[in-house]
């Protein structure tokens, strides 16, 4: 009796935006009959990363910027596993369970690689002690926590510099998760010490360090720097052309020499690829990056497919696609369209991605935004953020809960209070 044969297996690792949506269009585009789809990750769900500050400073409850990837998939089968290993000469992923350290080894007849990226810590002296990360649910509003913290520890101190030192919040890097976070602070720290009679406004510090002429680089020059401009008129330092050279529990040592005491320290300057990548035997670039070609599979590989923040994807005119959200989502879709035209014996297509533009929130109602060329700012940059991203929310459900969040915020004011959820790297000992 002849076995039967088995249908091809569609392995994706991680379930972010690429991953997720890739498993999504998958499942639209192939009939079960076609192939099996796994998708793997280590949490069984996935962050909506442009809402995270909002999250952590209370403007959204923090669980609904999160999707569970149960829910978001239908037919796809999900293993929640970390991965350790790509053996790709042998055509399978090596993952274990992280509770019981148990081996599992998924083969695969195509892979896609949708890992994301971490965040990246250069040799600066004291980082890891000291700088905290925004990459996380738990990141967001671990630092809201400790801002309250530092707010309730200001007002029981009697030294005015040892307040000012408390409440000195230093963002390292401006792209866009580092303006956002530090315009969100600012505007969570000043409306939270209205509730501190010990306190005032002028206690409150933010400064945001940015190594290049300018902060948001994705953005156009005139939007980045009317953004310069409004955080500067409401008191936040930018430094430009500025960089760190250590970091302690105290504060931060600039490059140039000066030093800042903060007690709490924000790095947000940039990102790398996950560390599997290192030993998986694929072509990297000079970064650690995946190199791909125009149809997104890895270069050198027909059944290996490189989407999201881990690889590098370019145009046309050879420009890499930047690391944000919309450019994952598409390119995990058009990985999915490609995925179904092999099975079905038709040619990949190359991926093309025109920019729908840039937004960017500033804290105090007010943000920037590029939308299909046109140059936006103030109150309507802010009001299209969050009608923006309101509409790509996944399910009306959630789309109703973040609504009612955003309006309950405007006609109400904040609970500053903690959420008992610490970030227990770079917070120990504090």
């Amino acid at each position: 009796m002849a076995t039967p044969m088995r249908k091809p297996r569609i392995v994706i690792l991680g379930a972010g935006y690429a991953g997720a949506y890739c498993a999504q269009k998958l499942e639209r585009l192939i009939s079960p009959d076609e192939a099996e789809i796994t998708l793997i990750d280590r949490q069984n769900y996935f962050i909506i990363y442009p809402l995270l500050v909002e999250a952590g400073t209370g403007s959204l409850e923090p669980r609904h910027t999160v999707v569970s990837i149960r829910s978001f998939i239908r037919r796809a089968e999900f293993k929640m596993l970390r991965v350790e290993r790509i053996e790709a000469a042998a055509g399978r992923v090596v993952c274990r369970l992280e509770e019981s350290g148990q081996r599992m080894d998924i083969e695969y007849d195509h892979l896609v690689i949708a890992l994301g990226s971490v965040t990246r810590m250069p040799p600066v002296p004291g980082l890891k002690e000291h700088g905290l990360e925004m990459k996380s649910l738990a990141d967001a509003v671990g630092l809201r926590d400790r801002a309250i913290r530092m707010l309730e520890t200001a007002a029981a101190t009697p030294d005015p510099a040892e307040r000012k030192s408390l409440l000195h919040l230093v963002v390292i890097g401006a792209n866009f998760t580092g303006a956002e976070v530090a315009g969100e602070m600012e505007a969570f720290l000043r409306g939270a010490v209205r509730q501190y009679p010990s306190l005032s406004r002028d206690d409150v510090t933010v400064t945001l360090v940015e190594r290049s002429p300018r902060i948001l680089g994705a953005l156009e020059a005139e939007l980045a720097d009317y953004a310069t401009m409004k955080m500067r008129r409401r008191g936040i330092d930018v430094r430009l052309n500025e960089s760190v050279s250590a970091i302690d529990e105290r504060g931060v040592t600039l490059a140039s020499g000066p030093r800042l005491e903060a007690r709490t320290v924000v790095w947000a300057a940039g990102i790398e690829p996950p560390p599997v990548l290192a030993v998986s035997g694929l072509p990297r670039d000079e970064r650690g990056y995946l190199v791909c070609a125009r149809d997104l599979r890895v270069q050198g590989f027909d059944n290996i497919w490189g989407i999201g923040d881990c690889a590098v994807n370019t145009d046309a005119a050879g420009r890499p696609y930047p690391a944000t959200a919309q450019h994952g989502v598409r390119e995990g879709i058009h990985a999915a369209r490609n995925i179904a035209c092999i099975l079905r014996g038709r040619p990949t297509t190359p991926c093309d991605i025109v920019s729908q533009g840039s937004l960017a929130a500033l804290g105090c109602r007010t943000g920037v935004a590029s939308i299909f060329g046109v140059k936006i700012s103030g109150f309507a940059a802010w009001w299209l953020w969050r009608t923006v991203y309101l509409m790509k929310m996944p399910g009306l459900a959630r789309k109703i809960r973040i609504a009612m969040d955003w309006t309950l915020e405007l006609l109400f004011r904040r609970e500053y209070v903690q959420l008992g959820v610490h970030k227990p790297k770079g917070d120990a000992g504090r």
